[in-house]
């Protein structure tokens, strides 16, 4: 059997396509005899770029925070009007019987800012953290309108006097 130049190359050139089928892998032009899968290919994840991070804002005071004390006598808290600086904070003690509060409120809606705070006060001291300016008023909402249960906290530097609360000292 002799072998033409024409087989050969032939030969060759089918021996080439088998084996580059063999390690393309699935590419297509299969012999229609089954389905076909793609294969998985690898991908780039792209890598997240670090960020500037933003300071954090506090949730509590600082350890060295300033305490500024309030008590509660014959219905009155003393001092009516406690001037602070911010970052200062306030704690409120009775020692008496009965029961007394600290309930936030706006007697001046003008002037005093709006916040949240109500804490009965019958046993323990209760505090909180001014770390912004601002005239915050309070109540002891267990006095009812009684004389004297009223007070203001005043952050920073404010236009706030005693006179400007609806209760007088008792």
């Amino acid at each position: 059997m002799t072998f033409s130049r024409r087989k050969i190359v032939a030969a060759a050139a089918g021996l080439v396509g088998s084996l580059a089928g063999c390690a393309g892998g699935s590419g297509g032009g299969g012999n229609g005899g089954g389905a076909e899968t793609e294969a998985p290919t690898a991908t780039a994840t792209p890598t997240a770029t670090p960020t500037a991070t933003a300071t954090p804002t506090p949730t509590g005071p600082p350890e060295d925070a300033p305490v500024q004390s309030i008590t509660v006598e014959n219905k009155t808290f003393i001092p009516m009007v406690a001037e602070v600086d911010p970052g200062t904070v306030v704690e409120w003690t009775y020692e008496g019987i009965g029961s007394h509060s600290v309930t936030s409120t706006q007697f001046n809606e003008d002037v005093a800012a709006e916040w949240s705070f109500d804490e009965d006060l019958s046993s323990d001291p209760v505090s909180h953290y001014f770390p912004e300016p601002g005239v915050y008023e309070y109540k002891c909402s267990y006095d009812f309108g009684h004389i004297g249960g009223c007070a203001a906290i005043v952050v920073g530097d404010q236009d706030y006097s005693q006179e400007m609360l609806p209760c007088e000292p008792q």
